[in-house]
Order: C-alpha cells, then sequence, then structure tokens
C-alpha cells in the first residue's frame, strides 16, 4: 500500500507500507477519496516547525469510502462516504461524553491519537491508499447527501474547528460581533461561519491581500494586520487565527467587557497575554486544538444547508496520484481525489 512521507523540510515522497487490517470487531477499512492539507500541516512540511520528528505519514483531514467493517459495526455499510476525524476516539469514556474526545481515554495511552501528525503513536496518515479506523461506528460520520466529499473535505479538522470558535458562542449571544484575527485559511472559514450564523458584524484581519479579497468577497469588513486599532470598536465574540503574537494580544485587547475569545493558533514559544485587561474586562480566553467528533454533525447540518461553502479557500482540485509532486506547490489549500470504488 503506498502513503505519502514527509522527510524533511520539501521532501516528500510516496512509500510502501504494509495494507492495514481490521484488528478489532470495531474498526472499519477506509479508503481516503478527497484529502487535504491544515494549516499546520503546510507549516510542517515548508519546515516551519522546528524539531518535526521524520519521516512520518502525512495527512490528516480527508473524506473516505468505507471498504471493510468489523463484525461489530453496524452503523455503517460498505461503500458509506464519511467525514473521518483527525483523531481516535471511542465515544463511551468520560472524556468523549463531557465532549473532549481528542483526549479519549481508550485511545491515548501512547499520546494524542491522532493520523497524520507526529505525536503519540503512530496511526498513519490520510494522503495513504487505505487507513484504519478504530471505533468506526462512532468515529465515522456519514455524509449527508445534500454535501459533497469536496465541500466536507475539512470537517475531520480545519472547518469544525472555525465553526467550534464562533457559532456555539452565537447562539448563546445571538446578532453579536465577531472579530477574526488571522494568517490562515481557517480564519476565513471562521469569518464566513460567523457572517451565516447571524453576527451583526463581522471583522476579518489579515496581513494576505488574497484572503482579504476573499474575506471581501464574502460581504464582511476587512483590515490589514498593520492598520487594525483594538481599541476602535468592541467585539463580544474575537477569535485569534493568527500566528503573530501582536495579533492575539489585539484580540484579547478588543474583546468587549464579559467577551470570549478564542485562540485556535499554533504558537511555538511562550505568548505574553494583557492579563490585566482581561482581569478588568472579565473576558473568557480559550486557546485549545479541536474536539472535531463532537461538532462534526453540526457543522455537517451547516454545509447542508448551503449557507456557507469552504471550497472557497481551495487552491486547487488535483489527483491523488501527484501529491508528491504537487502538495508543495499547490497552494495553502489543495484537494487530491480519487474516485469512488462503489
Amino acid at each position: 500500500m503506498r502513503a505519502l512521507y514527509f522527510d524533511g523540510a520539501g521532501a516528500l515522497e510516496w512509500r510502501e507500507d504494509p495494507a492495514p487490517q481490521i484488528e478489532a470487531a470495531s474498526d472499519a477499512l477506509v479508503r481516503p477519496i478527497a484529502i487535504t492539507t491544515c494549516d499546520l500541516d503546510q507549516a510542517i512540511i515548508r519546515g516551519a516547525v522546528a524539531g518535526t520528528r521524520q519521516p512520518f505519514a502525512i495527512g490528516h483531514e480527508a473524506v473516505g469510502e468505507v471498504v471493510e467493517l468489523g463484525d461489530s459495526v453496524v452503523e455503517l455499510a460498505r461503500g458509506d462516504i464519511v467525514v473521518i476525524p483527525y483523531h481516535v476516539s471511542c465515544g463511551a469514556c468520560d472524556r468523549c461524553s463531557e465532549g473532549i474526545p481528542l483526549y479519549c481515554r481508550a485511545s491515548t495511552g501512547e499520546g494524542l491519537a491522532v493520523y497524520g501528525i507526529p505525536v503519540g503513536a503512530d496511526r498513519g496518515g490520510m494522503f495513504s491508499e487505505l487507513i484504519r479506523v478504530p471505533f468506526a461506528g462512532h468515529s465515522l460520520v456519514r455524509l449527508p447527501p445534500a454535501v459533497t466529499p469536496l465541500q466536507a473535505v475539512s470537517v475531520g479538522d480545519n472547518l469544525t474547528d472555525a465553526w467550534r470558535v464562533v457559532a456555539p458562542h452565537l447562539r448563546e449571544r445571538p446578532g453579536a460581533d465577531v472579530l477574526i484575527m488571522s494568517t490562515s485559511t481557517t480564519g476565513l472559514l471562521a469569518a464566513d461561519i460567523a457572517r451565516a450564523c447571524g453576527a451583526r458584524r463581522v471583522r476579518y484581519v489579515d496581513r494576505d491581500a488574497g484572503r482579504l479579497a476573499t474575506a471581501e468577497g464574502l460581504g464582511v469588513e476587512t483590515s490589514t494586520l498593520e492598520s487594525f486599532a483594538p481599541d476602535e470598536h468592541e467585539y463580544a465574540i474575537t477569535v485569534n487565527a493568527s500566528d503573530s503574537k501582536t495579533a492575539l494580544r489585539n484580540a484579547i485587547l478588543a474583546t468587549a467587557p464579559g467577551g470570549r475569545c478564542e485562540s485556535m493558533a499554533f504558537h511555538f514559544s511562550d505568548v505574553p497575554v494583557p492579563l490585566l485587561a482581561m482581569h478588568l474586562k472579565c473576558v473568557s480566553f480559550r486557546s485549545s486544538l479541536c474536539n472535531a467528533r463532537t461538532h462534526i454533525p453540526d457543522v455537517l447540518r451547516l454545509l447542508a444547508s448551503g449557507r456557507v461553502d469552504p471550497r472557497l479557500i481551495q487552491t486547487d482540485v488535483l489527483p491523488f496520484e501527484s501529491a508528491a509532486e504537487q502538495l508543495l506547490g499547490a497552494g495553502a489549500k489543495p484537494v487530491f481525489v480519487r474516485e469512488p470504488l462503489a
């Protein structure tokens, strides 16, 4: 079985791995048919993340086709097209029940149980011809008829990450103003979701002219990182999707009294925060990875409604077989596809 491996900055190659097998009655074998990279993948393969373990099979955002099922998996059938969460979870332990399946007790004995990222046990990557999914009846989520694999390709991570930092807060505060500080495509997704979920005012701040133009096309307000002034307006919901320390600070400072600030960006060194300002304004701040499986059904319902279209950030749609040659040069969010077997 072929799998795409990262082996140092700019180095990607197909390797032959043993084909995965059903190991437990709750397993499924899934054939990825639409695969993309997240912002972290792009940083790793371009050498921006120092100390990354090498080599490893890459890829953790995909939609796949179920090709084989363990005996206890009755929720799915062969040929089903499913979202594959980037993390493994059982759905039955206390942590899964509490909405933090990324830390599932049944899966995380050797560190985080994630695909295509070099932490914890090796689960393989989704740029592979086949992957094994434990606890498949819980983990895999069938696509609604109205949602295509291209639309859902990032539901396993980035699209759901963007949803969880704005949509639940807008449910609590309908019509609230939302600020997105961004240097990533995930920030654009958050801006589109905020607009679709009824924010009164959405402000998108970035340094990239292309992403700013895309945000303007969504009908949201835009500013450059350099020109943004955090005291210009207060926002009940603020999001940091930027690796800029200044952007993170500005997101916090622009949060209204009693507001919520979410950070979904990676910062690989300690970052000073304006703690006194947060304290005086009773700001709730959270920086976290995405517990994707908890929110995937909500995200698929939003996609099925037609109110958002994450294809706006997809830079290329290319054949799966071309990934080793095309991945680095295909923009920030390429999607690699192949036809289902069924």
